[in-house]
C-alpha cells in the first residue's frame, strides 16, 4: 500500500454492497422503533365533548320513563280471540286429528290406543274409541264442547256445525 492510498472505511458510498447495508440498517432501526412503541403505554383517548350531555339526557329520560311512563310506553295486553274463532279452530284441529287417526287405522288395521300413537295430538282433546273402526274426539272451549264423530260423514258434521252456528248467532 502506498502512502497516497488510504484504506477506505466500511461505510464509504462507493463500497460494494453499501446500499444493501443501508437498507438493512434502516429495517433494523424501524424494528427497534416499533418494539419501543409497543412497550410504551398509549395515552387514553379523550372522550368527545358531546358524550356527557347526551349521557345525562338519556339518564333523565330513563328515570322519567320509570317514574311516570306515558301511555305510549304501556303495552296493552292481548285479548284472546272470540269464542267463535276458537271453536272454529278447534273444529279444524279435531278434523286434522281425525285424519291422522284414519291414516293410522289404514296402516295398522286397528285404532290407536292413545292419540299419541297417531301423532301430535291436539292438546286437551279427549279420544274415545267406539268400536273397531269408530271413535269420538271431544274438545272443550270455554263452556262449549266441540265434537267429531267418525261414524258420521264429514259433510253431515259440517252442515250440522253450520246450523248450530247459525242458530247460536241468530
Amino acid at each position: 500500500m502506498t502512502s497516497d492510498e488510504h484504506p477506505r472505511p466500511y461505510r464509504a458510498k462507493d463500497a460494494p454492497g453499501q446500499e444493501a447495508a443501508d437498507a438493512l440498517a434502516a429495517v433494523l432501526q424501524h424494528a427497534r422503533e416499533r418494539e419501543e412503541a409497543q412497550h410504551k403505554p398509549e395515552p387514553p383517548k379523550k372522550q368527545p365533548k358531546w358524550m356527557l350531555p347526551l349521557g345525562v339526557n338519556l339518564g333523565v329520560f330513563a328515570v322519567y320513563l320509570l317514574i311516570a311512563p306515558p301511555s305510549w310506553v304501556v303495552l296493552n295486553p292481548l285479548e284472546p280471540p272470540p269464542v267463535e274463532e276458537r271453536v272454529e279452530g278447534a273444529r279444524i284441529a279435531l278434523f286434522l286429528q281425525a285424519q291422522r287417526i284414519q291414516t293410522y287405522l289404514q296402516q295398522n288395521g286397528r285404532l290407536p290406543e292413545a292419540l299419541e300413537e297417531a301423532g301430535s295430538p291436539v292438546p286437551g282433546a279427549e279420544y274415545i274409541p267406539l268400536g273397531p273402526r269408530d271413535f269420538v274426539l271431544r274438545l272443550r272451549i270455554g263452556d262449549q264442547i266441540v265434537e267429531y264423530r267418525s261414524d258420521r260423514p264429514a259433510e253431515e258434521q259440517v252442515t250440522t256445525d253450520l246450523a248450530v252456528r247459525v242458530r247460536a248467532s241468530g
